[in-house]
């Protein structure tokens, strides 16, 4: 058995304890040799039965406040100086340390009946049985309380750890399924590449036979066509992990439908100012369907958390890459926690293309959403 758990076993006094035992012993023990209050043997079983329990006060609460309150039966014609700080320091023990509340309120009890008894049978007056009560109730209200505030402070860390956790799991869950959509978006995106090729392929094989000439254009269209299927496949599978359901297939949005958010967000009551700066300048089925995803998702976070705020989107196209930049004022708190992680999903998309995202308050008071996605297969940042 190590030495730890043998301190453990046998309930050893804390260090700090044994400092603050041989703090006052010192004091006290020359008090009652130099100023005896009782014969001197039973002066110096007084000061030791008084002294040395505060070295268990919090391993044995209970049992160090029988003894140093038992002491007090003994004859004496005066008491020690540090009597009453040292009782403070044992009935605080013992509010703060002993967990049962029937436990405490027998130990202060049978303190209080103890002193009560010694303070009437002794030297001091019959009203300093007063002074011994408070001294023996207050410090044991104020162990419980802070007991009551340490269990308090206990339970909220543990719950804040658990709430923790749940955000870390909520993220990782909100992950997967923007995951698992861009999955199903990329089997209909390379899909319609895919049937063109098959078609082709086709026409191509039946003109090879009776007109070579004309398989030309065919061929051709299945090579720009496989092309950018493959380019699609990388920008997007590259940043996936593992197998997602392909369950739910629909055809899916691109530039072209931001539009009609706008008309719908406008018929809800949302003031959208949307503007549309260049000229598109590629063909990817991914960066359009992203476009779109970020300015929904944009506008359900405006409708959220600023209902009937004006909403400003613009949209610019450059060289080699878009931006999208969503701007509203906010009355209601904007983080990655709120609920239904949409802040969570549109960073992995954007992540996954290769992009940039910020999102977060600007020189005002307006929440902004501001994405950029480049034309070309990029590693993510």
């Amino acid at each position: 058995m190590t030495r730890g758990s043998l301190g453990d076993l046998v309930g050893a006094p804390q260090r700090s304890d044994l400092g603050l035992a041989a703090l006052f012993l010192v004091p006290s023990l020359a008090q009652v040799l130099l100023d005896p209050i009782a014969d001197r043997l039973v002066g110096v079983v007084f000061a030791l039965g008084s002294v040395l329990p505060l070295a268990w006060r919090r391993t044995h609460p209970l049992a160090a406040a029988w003894i140093g309150t038992v002491v007090w039966l003994l004859p004496t014609q005066g008491y020690l100086y540090l009597g009453y700080v040292i009782a403070v320091v044992l009935f605080f023990s013992v509010g703060a340390y002993v967990t049962s509340n029937v436990r405490v309120l027998l130990i202060t009890a049978w303190c209080s009946a103890v002193g009560g008894f010694a303070t009437l049978t002794g030297p001091e007056p019959p009203f300093a049985v007063l002074s011994t009560l408070l001294v023996i109730l207050a410090p044991v209200v104020a162990g419980r309380l802070v007991a009551h505030q340490r269990a308090q402070t206990l339970r909220l860390q543990e719950l804040t750890a658990r709430l923790q956790d749940e955000r870390v799991n909520a993220e990782r869950t909100a992950v997967a399924e923007e995951r698992a959509r861009i999955a199903r978006e990329l089997h209909d995106v390379v899909g319609h590449d895919v049937t063109v090729i098959a078609l082709q392929a086709e026409a191509a094989a039946a003109a090879i036979a009776s007109s070579p000439d004309l398989a030309r254009a065919p061929i051709t269209a299945i090579g720009k066509s496989a092309h950018q299927a493959l380019d699609e496949m990388r920008r997007v599978l590259g940043g996936l992990r593992g197998a997602e359901s392909e369950s739910g297939l629909h055809p899916q949005p691109g530039v072209d439908q931001v539009s009609d958010l706008v008309e719908r967000a406008a018929e809800l009551g949302t003031e959208i100012d949307l503007v549309v700066d260049g000229v598109k300048a590629t063909e990817s089925a991914s960066v359009e369907l992203a476009v779109y995803r970020i300015v929904q998702e944009s506008l359900t976070n405006a409708r959220r958390h600023a209902p009937g705020s004006p909403v400003r989107i613009r949209v610019a196209w450059s060289y080699d890459g878009v931006h999208v930049i969503v701007t509203n004022p906010v009355t209601r708190p904007v983080t990655d926690s709120t609920p239904g992680f949409g802040l969570v999903g549109m960073r992995e998309r954007v992540r996954l293309l290769g992009g940039r995202l910020r999102t977060g308050f600007d020189a005002g008071d307006r929440f902004c959403v501001e994405a950029y996605l480049p034309y070309e297969i990029g590693v993510p940042p």
